[in-house]
């Protein structure tokens, strides 16, 4: 059944972003979606199409799908459209609708940096073009990433609450890790018990559960998204891991650190925790300079400099990524300038995005790596994780 709070509350944020873009209609356009999926669909409608179908929305407040018969009473219980049901060809009742909101500018699904706004395929997008040339009006194609950017990308409050939850679960299910951890554990049991304590909950996974959580024990671990092994963690080093659950339809991500006490002594030693300082100190930069209206590489490049600053390599990828239906979510990047980010640094950060802030240093006591996640605001962000401000010691 459709998601009808989300849904509701994305159709009318998409109708004031419409008119602030100056478009006249935005259309998603898809077929077998339960097989090729359209990411902006579950915005708009939050139902699959078998045969082709589209919805429309536009700035004066229409919500039109167009679908095959068979379609039609399932989307119909959505309650949210006006549904217009085709027998054998979708162009005539795509020609009547256009002609009637006869646009300048449609806006349709392709991106090259945003994959969340480039769902629009090139058969359907050929297809597409056919019908407007049919069609009584002349109007422009203009890409619909400005438009998803915003609809996906700026959290709705039912989205912020979920998305919250979330990461609370998260936070949950890490320390009962953390408490019930044994010496013998290998990171293939961190894994397992990590596991076992999302399914017992009912979800799943942010990302492939073979490397979520990713886990890395001590100083001879390999890090990164690679599963987790048989190695167990010395005595003196630090296991580090990178998790998040899906929970109500959204995902979390963060990564914390936990130190093995030698002998029963937990305290930290001096230059493990001045390291760990280090990274706080690069994360607390890219949290300060985050907020609405700057650009997403001035924000990898606050904490890039800190931690260069202090001495530490820089790190080989981007500051911070959007959080929300996906763990990836699209849309503005917080990252450096590089070619393999397209243009996603250089847009704005919009009020209401949520991001990951993370980096981390390789260090003989293994990776210290962190990850929180803050939704931005007009003047700054809030965190939606607890910051982890110390290095907590296992098993106790």
């Amino acid at each position: 059944m459709a998601e009808t709070t989300i849904v509701r509350e994305k159709l009318d944020q998409a109708e004031g972003v419409l008119r602030a873009l100056d478009i006249d209609v935005w259309i998603t356009y898809g077929r077998e979606t339960s097989d090729v999926a359209e990411p902006a669909l579950p915005l708009v409608l939050d139902e699959n199409f078998v045969w082709p179908g589209m919805v429309l929305v536009t700035g004066d407040g229409e919500r039109i799908v167009l679908c095959e018969t068979h379609d039609a009473d399932t989307i119909r219980s959505v309650g949210l459209h006006d549904v217009r049901g085709y027998e054998n060809s979708l162009e005539g009742i795509f020609h009547d609708a256009i002609e009637s909101i006869d646009p300048d500018k449609i806006a349709i699904n392709y991106s090259k940096s945003n994959n969340t706004a480039d769902g629009l395929s090139l058969g359907l997008y050929k297809q597409l073009e056919e019908y407007v040339e049919g069609s009584g009006v002349d109007a422009e194609f203009v890409s619909a990433e400005p438009v998803v950017n915003r609809v996906r990308g700026v959290k709705s409050r039912t989205e912020l609450e979920r998305i919250q939850r979330s990461v609370d679960i998260s936070h949950e299910i890490l320390e009962s890790m953390r408490a019930a951890w044994r010496p013998d554990w290998s990171e293939a049991d961190v894994a397992s018990f990590v596991h076992d304590e999302v399914e017992s909950r009912g979800l799943t996974t942010a990302w492939h559960a073979d490397a979520c959580p990713a886990v890395d024990a001590g100083g001879q671990a390999e890090w990164g998204h690679a599963k987790p092994s048989d190695l167990t963690l010395p005595p003196g080093e630090v296991l580090h891991l990178d998790f998040g659950v899906v929970a109500d339809g959204y995902a979390s991500d963060m990564q914390r650190l936990y130190y093995r006490p030698v002998d029963g002594d937990a305290s930290i030693p001096d230059d493990l925790q001045a390291a760990f300082e280090d990274v706080r100190a690069a994360i607390r930069a890219g949290f300060e300079t985050l907020e609405a209206g700057i650009p997403g590489y001035e924000v990898d490049a606050a904490a890039r400099e800190t931690i260069v600053e202090r001495g530490w390599p820089e790190f080989q990828h981007g500051f911070g990524h959007q959080v929300g239906r996906n763990v990836h979510d699209g849309g503005t990047y917080l990252g450096p300038r590089w070619e393999r980010y397209g243009d996603a640094p250089e847009k704005e950060v919009l009020a209401g995005q949520v991001f990951t802030l993370e980096l981390g240093i390789e260090t003989e006591w293994g990776y210290l790596g962190q990850e929180e996640m803050a939704v931005a605001t007009e003047d700054g962000a809030e965190y939606l994780t607890d910051p982890q401000e110390s290095i907590a010691s296992l098993g106790e």
